[in-house]
């Protein structure tokens, strides 16, 4: 859709355009992807750089127009300067913006936002700048030299095997570690073998297993015209050779095993996740994919397994649920019931019912215990009992002792 909407507008509507969809998305994941899928491979931290110092830029440029307002020694030519204002003067322009009514609020919250960010953005982008100058130099030593790419082993030892990829994805190529300049299988292999992880989105070359000629990212060998893999996503720079469907999530901004959205899954604006229409009726838990799986503990946004909404509204994956849910029936984390237990429950109010009374310790019989209940969260007395403990309010065994009486 947006391809079709940019074709009808000239070139000053469609960049207004593009430019207030990355202000209304700013600091999300559709904005990593709108900046790649826009301007071709374009380095999110280089964009947020940018934009960094348009706001610092703005905030100079109107600060300058008030010199009668502030200090006129603090502010230099250069936006870089405001690092150097103290903490008086860095709240005497926040008033200064505050107390000027002929701005528009918005713009009064975007001015006085950057100001107080102002040291931490100026800071970030001052070390931003020296990084990048400290890698160009080691790079340019590096060329001079004539020295090769280092390129790593794959992850099977076993040659043929080798190359057709590594435990984690089947292909025919290795991508190139942009912070370490060093060719592997995939980003996994990357992290388990470095004290580092690799941003996915920042790769630029790759490594051919057949003729191996390092070469931009590609599907298809600019050498041997091998086809790397079945999948290719250029966002993600992922290249997968099996027969698992795969789709990539422009909200999300990552990619994932699956047919699509609107196939099998949807994508929750709410949740901010990707998830299983085969799963039921969906409730809605906010920011609830920014998080660990309680039970493996991989980070839920940028895993490529399906998730699992629980009753509680806390997520797992998938796979994770059907391994649990074999030993456990409650949440790891809430401790609710992970389903209706109602059936089992009336069984055990049988059981005890059947009970006899000399199977308590006669010092014991007659006696309560105070119990909380996790489903309902509401306290109440139970009769004694060594394992059982029903809930007075909702009748749910789902319980656990807090006193005795």
């Amino acid at each position: 859709m947006l391809i079709w909407v940019r074709n009808a507008l000239n070139e000053d509507e469609r960049e207004g355009m593009i430019s207030s969809m990355r202000h209304a998305t700013q600091n999300t994941r559709f904005a990593q992807w709108m900046n790649t899928w826009y301007s071709g491979k374009t380095n999110a931290a280089d964009t947020a750089a940018v934009s960094s110092q348009d706001g610092m830029r703005q905030v100079h440029a109107y600060l300058s127009r008030r010199s009668g307002d502030v200090d006129k020694e603090t502010f230099k030519p250069g936006w870089e300067d405001i690092f150097r204002m103290n903490q008086i003067q860095l709240e005497d322009a926040v008033r200064t913006v505050n107390r000027d009514d002929t701005l528009a609020p918005t713009k009064k919250a975007y001015l006085i936002q950057n100001l107080l960010a102002s040291r931490w953005i100026v800071g970030n982008q001052l070390q931003a700048q020296k990084d990048k100058t400290t890698e160009l130099s080691s790079v340019g030593s590096a060329q001079k030299s004539g020295a090769p790419a280092i390129l790593c082993q794959p992850v099977d030892e076993d040659e043929e095997n080798g190359k057709d990829g590594c435990k984690h994805y089947k292909r025919r190529c290795k991508i190139v570690a942009p912070c370490c300049d060093q060719a592997f299988t995939c980003r996994f292999c990357h992290d388990d073998a470095s004290d580092h992880t690799v941003n996915r989105y920042a790769v630029k070359e790759m490594v051919c297993n057949e003729c191996k000629k390092r070469q931009p990212v590609n599907e298809v060998c600019v050498g041997c015209s091998t086809s790397m893999a079945k999948y290719h996503c250029n966002v993600c720079n992922l290249f997968d050779d099996s027969s698992e469907a795969i789709y990539h999530c422009p909200f999300c901004n990552v990619c994932r095993r699956g047919k699509g959205l609107g196939v099998d899954f949807f994508h929750c604006m709410k949740c901010n996740a990707c998830v299983s229409l085969q799963h039921g009726k969906h409730e809605c838990s906010e920011r609830g994919m920014d998080s660990e799986c309680p039970v493996c503990k991989e980070f839920l946004a940028e895993s490529e397994t399906p998730v699992k909404e629980l009753p509680c509204g806390h997520i797992m994956h998938a796979t994770c649920f059907t391994t649990y849910t074999r030993h456990y029936y409650t949440c790891p984390l809430c401790r609710k019931s992970l389903g209706d237990f109602s059936m089992y429950f009336r069984m055990l109010d049988a059981i005890l019912a059947d009970e006899s009374d000399d199977s308590v310790p006669e010092a014991l019989r007659g006696k309560t215990q105070k119990v909380s209940c996790n489903d309902c969260a509401k306290d109440s007395d139970a009769k004694f009992h060594f394992v059982y403990h029903a809930c007075a309010h909702c009748r749910s065994y789902n319980t656990r002792v807090l006193t005795f009486d």
